[in-house]
């Protein structure tokens, strides 16, 4: 590469003291730092972060760089693959290039447009027996309840079983890995521990056959974290034991029975590769895991941020209400056109409080950004809370305003000015379910129950954007 400029050239954001540097303050508070970003960055800025060089980019252009036009050149991260590896292991949202693209072959069949829509009614009717459980009740948290009726449409839809008798156990174990990936990322342990990994990957690339291929097996143990230390590490370790052992018995369940099933596990279980090949049973506990947890958490949140907004802004209930209303019945996937307001506010939810608000990829060789010489093993740090605040893309950016997802202005737009689902080649392979889903469950909601915020709810940046203590909500049952 020449004439680029070097990466010491590049502004670097304030802070970032310590030798720890800047994740010390992503530790301490990540909505601060990601605010920093929004102000100081608006196309690339400098990280100091231990082990290895990193940057932040903040800008729909470099981002179509970096995920569009230039998408080999970075995978996901090392930091990202060590806090969620023993959860998520080589699943479509932590592996790298290779596997990645193989799976996601093989499984995107399954999440085509097209065939989603038989999802549709078991989607409604999930939220229809959660909230059928609200009767005589005048307050929910609405976190716990939008997480009970995504987790038992993620068991229609993936296992065509029954997860709400045992939501309570999955989702704790749940919980308990993502706060543990949360809480791990950005600490002095993962960097020592990429820093060995990121040295032995070096001393391996410099040796020859039989010694370097030792000592690349060793790296590739080197995926996620090798001692789970005190009583967090025992019970991260209870949590995926206990996950596993839900997804072993399904699947095992769903073997014996030898039938066909119209849910997402019949898809990947039936999935062939170019030359016939079926996915392993490890892949297949990748693969499930990893749509479960996204199939879940994220949308979960959304909804619930979404009702929150809404209940704070009377005119737009009243617009989404009047539109629920018209449908005269409970939503069904034809009715998908008629709820156009809904979605607006759906998505506007998302562009507010994004559930995976911060990411990072990581470059697997010598590229650029910007005219910038971005070296192997850059770190690139990408926020979607960040982007989604920035004045110039989006007018009065705190402010609650669907309308900014009607087709004008998702047309006068940069295209990746709006990230809640990635882009290129990794974007979210269950975006269009996600969107369906928060469409059908946010339309029956309101046509059932009457929202009231209760107090003032502040978002917690942990593994998602989730809000901090639940979300307490007044409900008032609705004549239909």
């Amino acid at each position: 590469m020449t004439n680029l400029n070097a990466l010491t050239t590049l502004p670097t954001l304030t802070g970032g003291k310590g030798f720890l540097g800047h994740a010390r303050e992503i530790e301490r508070d990540r909505l601060a730092f990601i605010s920093k970003i929004t102000r100081e960055t608006e196309r690339i800025s400098r990280l100091r972060v231990p082990s290895v060089n990193a940057v932040v980019i903040n800008h729909p252009d470099l981002l179509h760089e970096v995920m569009l036009e230039r998408a080999r050149d970075f995978e996901k991260s090392h930091l990202l693959r060590y806090s969620l590896y023993l959860l998520a292991g080589e699943g479509l949202f932590t592996a790298l290039f290779e596997p990645w693209k193989r799976h996601r072959r093989m499984i995107s069949p399954a999440f085509h447009p097209a065939s989603l829509g038989v999802f549709a009614d078991p989607m409604v009717e999930c939220a229809r027996r959660v909230v059928g459980e609200w009767e005589g009740r005048s307050q929910v948290d609405l976190l716990r309840e939008t997480t009970r009726i995504t987790m038992a449409i993620a068991g229609r839809t993936l296992f065509n079983t029954d997860t709400l008798v045992a939501a309570d156990e999955i989702g704790n174990a749940l919980t308990v890995a993502l706060e543990w990936a949360a809480n791990n990322a950005p600490s002095a342990s993962a960097f020592v521990h990429l820093w060995i990994r990121h040295l032995s990957q070096s001393v391996a690339e410099r040796m020859h056959a039989p010694e370097g291929s030792r000592l690349r097996s060793v790296q590739a143990k080197l995926s996620g974290p090798v001692i789970l230390a005190g009583q967090e590490g025992k019970a991260l370790r209870k949590a995926i034991d206990t996950l596993d052992r839900h997804v072993e018995t399904i699947v095992r369940e769903r073997r014996a029975a030898r039938t066909e099933h119209e849910d997402l596990l019949f898809r990947v279980l039936a999935a062939r590769d170019d030359d016939g090949s079926l996915l392993n049973d490890r892949q297949i506990r990748d693969e499930i895991l990893t749509l479960f947890v996204a199939g879940h958490e994220t949308t979960a949140t959304a909804l619930a941020w979404c009702i929150d907004l809404l209940a704070r802004n009377e005119s737009e209930y009243r617009r989404v209400q009047d539109e629920v209303d018209s449908l005269g019945h409970r939503p069904t996937y034809a009715d998908l056109p008629a709820l156009g307001a809904t979605l607006r506010a759906f998505k506007e939810s998302l562009r507010l409080y994004p559930p995976v608000y911060f990411f990072s990829r990581q470059a697997c060789r010598d590229t650029q950004i910007d005219g910038v010489a971005i070296p192997r093993h850059c770190a690139v740090a990408i926020s979607p809370h960040a982007l989604h605040r920035r004045a110039d893309l989006w007018p009065n950016p705190d402010a609650f305003q669907p309308d900014r997802f009607t087709k004008d202005q998702e047309e006068q737009r940069p295209r990746l000015a709006w990230l809640p689902f990635g882009a290129g080649p990794r974007v979210c392979i269950g975006a269009q379910f996600a969107l369906m889903e928060g469409q059908l469950v946010l339309a029956h909601l309101l046509r059932t129950y009457r929202f009231e915020a209760i107090a003032d709810v502040k978002p917690q940046p942990s593994a998602t954007l989730r809000p901090l203590g639940g979300m307490p909500m007044k409900i008032t049952k609705r004549s239909i």
